[in-house]
């Protein structure tokens, strides 16, 4: 042996150093490896229960009236605490450093390194977190809720409501707005009855022509009568001669007199002869009163008054022809042409207003497609059968266009009309329009001008033609035409206008329409105190939550907050009482289905929309568990509550809006009474679409409408209107009764039959007293349809989720903020350095950038932990 060592020289001893160096090395690193591993297995365990001591610290009272589960205190609250179960856990076998030899491993926490948090974004608030939890709560309770509100069988009662509001909407508009198309109609008629009347009673062509002649020769024989007695009026010249003679002349000529114009020579020379006259009773002066000259002389004087006495009357007899004629002249000539005035605008506006009917007819066309549109769309054969029926009377309406004769010959007698108009127009004299001015305003001025200026020797006859041609000129001023006016009342449309479109039903009888238009009226103005009392929010406390908050909401935290909008509760007006009450009430029929019409449209996929979401169920059972609503307090009986619980037993009572939390859980005003009358609108929109699409397509209310309607003495397309005005107030009458029992938590049948409507029109009828079925629904179950529909559609998930932690952050603060949902996370997070012993690793901790201190190596610890 000594031999083989010498002869290898050592080298045996290097081999084994070559080979167990590294073998100790390594099985040091494993050592080391493994303790570490180990290390931070007992690390992991040690922030594992620590984190559980802090999740168990969870807040009852929410669990208890929420059933959710949150930390009671923050992890920075239970910071010591959470420390102190982590290094207890770490040095759990109460060894030392100095018992290294006797343990495997040695942990310790470096002093400040402990963190422990909640996890930003898990409080229990969070949209995510409390879905969730809400899910988990109700995965067992819904079920059963959810059978015992037995409202899914009632879904399908649902569907088609969006199409019945299209149909009953369309029908509104269609009938309604015939009463427009009958006012014009009937405007039209009455344009018709003075256009007839101007061709009835205007002279014919050949007539006119000769009255336009004899104006002319009218307007000669007035400056004939004008200048005569402007001349015997205003006569200066004086005859020579002695006095004596001079009379015995005049009285001569008095005798002669043929009078008036006729005698006009001589009632001009015995004008002259008085002018020459300068006193003729001096006659008289100096002779015995006795003698024969002074009584011959004194008869003379006597004929003489007598005759100046007839001067003076037959000068009256010549201005009255004067006057008797202009005035003659005047109202022929103004009479033919305030006829053609007439009937050329009348035709013009016949024109217009056909044009508008046109535009009008093209309109309602338009909304009777729709109508059919809408009704082929319906799900129910009975009443698309029965609104078919009723479109089908229109079809006749729409089919029949016989309005060209008519129109052609309304184009012929404007233009008839306009000629007569125009010729008469230009008929002028002395600068002055033949038809305005008054002609003796024109011929008196012109009589005394002419008769100043012409030679008084000129015959009058002479001086008159001079007049008339001089002002009148050379025109003859003759009426002729290629065209003749034509009888409209001939045509086929206006035989239509008269007979059908304009004439009141045979049973018309203005009387009964009143005392019908009366009664229903009454009733409605009885029902509109019950509807504005309906609205009436006085029962629940007025509270803005964000005012009581103070802005410490939950939405508000989210930024989650609903669009602020006002309450949008129908305003009905109007009645039967005229067309413009009539046109009111249907108009609020329709905005009474206009309430929010995505959800009313969206109500009608319910049944196939809830199919995959069960989700949506069990959330929709949690609030409606969970929070009041406005008629939480009542027992569907009509009996009233005293402490309504909810799904967890807590009183309800104790909530903040106390009947209103499900209602700003759907709509999200911070004003609680707004979202109830939000609600109450909503339930009144979707509850008379029901009843109007039951009046509309009932065909015995329908018929009996028609009916009451034939007693206004108005066309076929009025009455078409009142009745649909008719079915319009006795569904908002129906609908008012059905959610007053609504609200007080009573059920009502959303699908109508003769045994549950009560609003009857016809003297035989229903018995009036309601007899609920299946289709019977609650104030809750409309609440649990418009918070499921939110909570099926994405986008208004989040909203729901917020405002529903709203309620309950509101309720469990009550001025307390250390309730504050802010605060209450569901998962927490640890983070702490813990050394432990080492001894080959050093180096590779070095490298690794983990400060070492002798023999230990540093472990980073992070964990995070949740319900």
């Amino acid at each position: 042996m000594l031999k083989f060592c010498r002869k290898h020289d050592g080298a045996i001893s290097v081999f084994l150093t070559l080979i167990l160096i590294p073998t100790l090395l390594f099985a040091g690193v494993v050592v080391d490896g493994a303790r570490i591993y180990g290390s931070k297995n007992m690390i992991s365990g040690a922030g594992d229960l620590a984190m559980n001591g802090a999740l168990a610290g969870y807040d009852g009272d929410l669990n208890d009236a929420y059933g959710l589960i949150a930390m009671s205190k923050t992890p920075e609250e239970l910071s010591s605490n959470l420390q102190d179960y982590f290094e207890a856990t770490l040095s759990a076998n109460g060894l030392t450093p100095r018992d290294f030899n006797k343990a495997l491993i040695n942990l310790e926490l470096l002093e400040g390194s402990f963190q422990a948090s909640g996890v930003e974004g898990t409080q229990i608030y969070q949209t995510e977190v409390m879905k969730q939890e809400i899910l988990e709560y109700m995965k067992y309770r819904a079920p059963v809720t959810f059978v015992n509100r037995a409202i899914l069988s009632k879904l399908d009662q649902f569907k088609g409501i969006d199409k019945e509001k299209k149909a009953v909407e369309s029908q509104i508009d269609f009938e309604s707005g015939l009463a427009d198309l009958q006012e014009k109609f009937d405007e039209l008629l009455e344009l018709v009855e003075k256009h007839t009347q101007v061709y009835r009673n205007i002279p014919s062509t050949s007539q006119i022509s000769a009255l336009i002649q004899k104006t002319k020769d009218n307007y000669g024989r007035m400056c004939f009568l004008a200048i005569g007695y402007d001349r015997l009026l205003n006569c200066t010249v004086a005859e020579q001669g002695d006095l004596r003679g001079l009379l015995d002349q005049y009285n001569d000529l008095a005798v002669r007199c043929a009078g008036g114009i006729k005698g006009f020579e001589e009632l001009l020379k015995m004008e002259k002869i008085d002018c020459g006259m300068e006193d003729p009773y001096s006659l008289l002066n100096g002779l015995d009163t006795q003698s024969d000259d002074y009584r011959e002389i004194r008869k003379e004087l006597s004929d003489y008054e007598a005759n100046t006495e007839m001067w003076a009357e037959q000068l009256e007899v010549i201005h009255k022809e004067y006057k008797e004629l202009s005035s003659e002249t005047l109202f022929q000539i103004t009479g033919i042409y305030s006829y053609a005035e007439a009937g050329f605008d009348s035709a013009i506006k016949i024109e217009e207003k056909m044009a508008e009917l046109k535009q009008e007819m093209k309109g309602c066309s338009t909304q009777y497609e729709k109508w059919q549109g809408a009704i082929s769309d319906l799900d129910s054969s009975g009443a698309k059968d029965e609104m078919s029926a009723q479109a089908a009377n229109y079809e006749a309406f729409f089919s029949k266009d016989n309005t060209d004769e008519f129109e052609q010959m309304i184009d012929n007698n404007k233009q008839y009309y306009g000629e007569i108009k125009e010729v008469l127009e230009d008929m002028i004299f002395a600068g002055n329009q033949v038809i305005v001015a008054e002609p003796s305003a024109v011929i008196d001025p012109l009589a005394a001008q002419m008769s100043a200026s012409v030679n008084t020797q000129q015959g009058l006859d002479q001086q008159a033609k001079a007049m008339l041609k001089e002002n009148w000129g050379d025109s003859p001023y003759q009426f002729s035409s290629d065209k003749d006016k034509k009888d409209i009342e001939t045509t086929d449309f206006v035989k239509y206008l008269r007979e059908e479109l304009c004439k009141p039903d045979d049973s018309s009888d203005k009387e009964k329409s009143k005392e019908e238009a009366k009664k229903w009226d009454d009733s409605l103005a009885e029902r509109l105190e019950d509807y504005k009392t309906f609205f009436m929010t006085d029962d629940i406390p007025e509270i803005n939550l964000q005012e009581v908050s103070k802005g410490e909401l939950p939405t508000n935290w989210l930024k989650a907050a609903a669009v602020q909008t006002a309450s949008n509760s129908a305003d009905i007006k109007g009645g039967m009482s005229d067309k413009n009450n009539r046109k009111e009430i249907s108009n609020s029929a329709k905005d009474a289905m206009k309430n929010d019409n995505s959800s009313l449209d969206l109500l009608s996929g319910l049944a196939d929309m809830i199919q995959g979401g069960a989700e949506a169920v069990y959330m929709t059972e949690y609030v409606m568990g969970m929070l009041s609503y406005y008629s939480v307090s009542w027992d569907g009986e009509g009996n009233e509550i005293k402490d309504p619980l909810s799904l967890s037993n807590s009183c309800l009572k104790d909530h903040l809006i106390y009947r209103a939390e499900v209602e700003y859980v759907i709509w999200g005003d911070s004003d609680s009474r707004d979202n109830v009358v939000k609600t109450k609108a909503m339930l009144f929109a979707i509850q008379f679409v029901s009843n109007a699409f039951f009046a509309f397509t009932n065909s015995t209310l329908a018929t009996d409408a028609a009916r009451i309607a034939g007693f206004f003495p108005v066309g076929v397309l009025g009455r078409a209107a009142i009745k649909a005005a008719l079915l319009a107030v006795v569904s908002l009458i129906e609908t008012t009764d059905d959610v007053i029992q609504l609200t007080k938590g009573e059920a009502v049948d959303l699908l109508k039959d003769k045994n549950n409507w009560e609003t009857w029109i016809w003297t035989k009828g229903g018995s009036g007293d309601k007899e609920h079925g299946a289709t019977a629904v609650k104030y809750e179950d409309y609440l649990w349809l418009l918070t499921c529909i939110q909570l099926l559609i994405p986008s208004k998930q989040a909203g729901i989720l917020a405002r529903t932690a709203d309620c309950i952050e509101i309720n469990r603060t009550k001025g307390n903020v250390e309730n504050s949902l802010k605060t209450r996370y569901t998962m927490v997070k640890l983070s702490a350095d813990v050394r432990t012993d080492t001894f080959f690793l050093q180096k590779v901790g070095e490298q690794m950038g983990t400060p070492v201190d002798e023999n230990t190596f540093v472990i980073h610890y992070k964990g995070i932990q949740g319900y």
